[in-house]
């Protein structure tokens, strides 16, 4: 999560008592209810991509369908980001419905497949 946040949280841990806790740059330790839907929405896109990692050497395939809905567009470009450089060697399957994500992976100069349905 540290990687595509630019740093603005720093760890991520389980509390028995309330959950999921994450740990802000200066230090203060979080409730995750407490941020916002697109923090919340990357950081289990971040658990997700952390267990696909733990569970299997295999180069599986990652489909994303609207997983980058609540996202800010500087949000939506820093993972973008992230996947291009850490899963080049996985299929990425990228479902939504907008044109952000094609718009910003033009920008990126980032080689993709588009099928319009």
């Amino acid at each position: 999560m540290k990687k595509f946040l630019d740093g603005k949280y720093k760890n991520v841990s389980f509390d028995t008592d309330i959950g999921l806790v994450v740990e802000r740059e200066d230090g203060e330790y979080i409730n995750c209810n407490l941020l916002s839907i697109g923090t919340i929405d990357q950081l289990y896109l971040s658990l997700r991509l952390s267990v696909m990692n733990e569970i299997s050497e295999e180069k599986m395939p990652i489909i994303l369908d609207e997983a980058f809905a609540y996202f800010d567009n500087e949000r939506l470009e820093n993972i973008l980001k992230f996947i291009d450089n850490n899963y080049k060697e996985n299929q990425i399957i990228i479902l939504t419905c907008s044109n952000r994500e094609k718009d910003i992976l033009d920008k990126l100069n980032i080689k993709y497949n588009l099928i319009n349905l």
